[in-house]
């Protein structure tokens, strides 16, 4: 087993952010409830979306890139969501659809102010990201909210926020965490090495298949099989995905496959 370390490019901006974000007017923050009974379609920009297609349910949240897909082709989208820190989202959004947005706090506020200029809706929560005291500075400085601390991308994050707002299923679109054939990586056609710059590849075997991905992406097909396998039904995984295929493996298996290691703690031990 292999020890990764993945590190934000900003940390040290990090706090900065949050402090500057509060700032945005009006300021708007998640609500506990508020969709109760409802089902939600939450889309992200997996090569899967383009062949699984939210449909049936009663609102459907689109993540990054998977935004502008699904407006570009006519599908009903009811917010964008987004945790981004770096102004990566500039180029995936940059003019974005009316639709309201979920925003991290904690992403960059040249983003935010992007938004507000073209007259978004932002609706902030919180998404951990390692301050010290970060709970505290949060409580110090924002209204009540939501703090995400589970997941380690856009979709795996955005659906603990949809379960606290009440969601009663979530249908997870476009989650594969995996490239496709030709290293294709979003459903746009984006490639990984268009989107992710000389990224880090691994490659792994499941019930006589190779997939191939990158060490956060298969941290959240680790967490989303684990969190579908707990929802009792109110989590549903839409498509031929990473996840979908660790469905149903045991607890050993999973961490065979990607383990959150606790400081200190060393692959050999895990």
């Amino acid at each position: 087993m292999m020890r990764i370390e993945l590190r934000s490019p900003v940390q040290q901006h990090l706090r900065g952010y949050v402090l500057e974000n509060v700032k945005t007017r009006p300021l708007i923050v998640a609500s506990p409830g508020i969709y109760e009974g409802q089902s939600l379609a939450l889309c992200g920009a997996g090569p899967s979306l383009a062949t699984h297609l939210p449909e049936g349910t009663d609102h459907v949240w689109a993540c990054n890139s998977a935004l502008p897909y699904l407006v570009e082709r006519g599908e009903r989208v009811s917010a964008g969501v987004g945790i981004d820190q770096t102004p990566g989202l500039m180029a995936e959004w940059p003019d974005p659809p009316a639709v309201p947005y979920y925003m991290a706090s904690s992403c960059d506020p040249v983003l935010i102010r992007h938004l507000r200029r073209h007259k978004r809706q932002v609706i902030f929560f919180h998404s951990a990201v390692g301050l010290e005291d970060e709970f505290d500075l949060y409580c110090r400085t924002w209204p009540p909210t939501w703090m995400v601390g589970k997941g380690h991308t856009v979709v795996s994050r955005a659906l603990s926020l949809a379960k606290w707002m009440g969601f009663a299923r979530v249908d997870v679109h476009g989650a594969d965490c995996a490239f496709a054939a030709g290293n294709v990586t979003h459903a746009n056609g984006t490639t990984a090495d268009e989107a992710y710059h000389a990224p880090f590849w691994m490659e792994g075997e499941i019930d006589g298949r190779t997939w191939r991905t990158r060490p956060d992406m298969l941290m959240a097909a680790v967490e989303l099989a684990r969190y579908t396998q707990e929802s009792e039904g109110t989590v549903r995984l839409v498509g031929d995905t990473l996840p979908a295929a660790l469905l149903g493996k045991s607890e050993e298996f999973l961490d065979s496959v990607c383990k959150r290691l606790a400081p200190g703690e060393s692959p050999a031990a895990a």
